[in-house]
């Protein structure tokens, strides 16, 4: 057992990572607490004292959430795999987990769906900026049995979002995109729909491979134009393209 001294309160955990987790709340850590990934020594009157192994750890989970999108489900995978030796991370970095392992392997992204509701907790995002994201037609719930879900791509988009917000760009700001993919929905459309339509199974195959690569190539082309009208104001500030 950590000594007195080396303990914190929840509201000192907090002011700790403050500066680089902004958006942490005592709620989510509650939640995380909940949901099994953080256990800290509690006083005979039952307050929460957290040693400095377990702010590493609360930090770990975070940096995984944010800049790794893992579901905490996938995160808990990763704590129990380093507490058992598997995986080498003696201080819980993030340098210490190699790329695949970090991302969990091909089902980790099939397990972020979320409840709608379970958002505030789970991203330490408020419902009134979900609510803003479906108004203007960024994200769509879809509903279960156990209430209003968003799929993994909606759940990023959250997050993205999010880290938007920081740079003042609002909801409204983000609807360019919105557009821009309506349009390039519209196009590809009417490329491929006499081919979707078709019974033959061979021909559906192809052209959903096709979709999937024009896709990606949509996506890359994009990310070309934008690098490319960056680069002059890159070098304004005396900084060499980095990409």
């Amino acid at each position: 057992m950590a000594k007195d001294d080396e303990l914190m309160g929840i509201g000192e955990l907090l002011k700790s990572l403050a500066d680089e987790f902004p958006e942490l709340t005592i709620s989510k850590i509650r939640f995380l607490e909940n949901e099994g990934l953080l256990s800290p020594e509690r006083t005979p009157s039952g307050y929460r004292k957290f040693s400095k192994v377990d702010a590493q750890r609360l930090r770990f989970i975070l940096k995984l959430q944010k800049e790794r999108y893992l579901p905490l489900k996938v995160i808990k995978e990763k704590l129990r795999d380093i507490e058992s030796g598997r995986i080498k991370a003696s201080d819980f970095s993030l340098g210490d987990l190699a790329e695949d392992e970090m991302f969990g392997g091909e089902n980790a992204v099939e397990e972020t769906t979320m409840l709608k509701s379970d958002v505030p907790e789970a991203l330490g995002i408020p419902l009134n900026f979900v609510d803003e994201l479906i108004e203007h037609k960024l994200i769509c719930p879809h509903t279960g049995e156990d209430g209003e879900y968003l799929e993994k791509e909606d759940v990023r988009i959250i997050r993205i979002a999010n880290d938007f917000k920081r740079y003042g760009i609002e909801p409204r700001h983000l609807r360019m995109y919105k557009n821009i993919t309506d349009r390039e929905e519209e196009l590809f459309e009417s490329l491929f729909k006499p081919f979707l339509k078709q019974k033959d199974a061979e021909a559906k195959r192809s052209a959903v491979e096709d979709l999937i690569n024009l896709t990606n190539m949509s996506r890359e082309i994009k990310d070309l134009l934008l690098k490319n009208r960056i680069k002059p104001y890159l070098k304004q500030l005396d900084y060499k393209p980095l990409f």
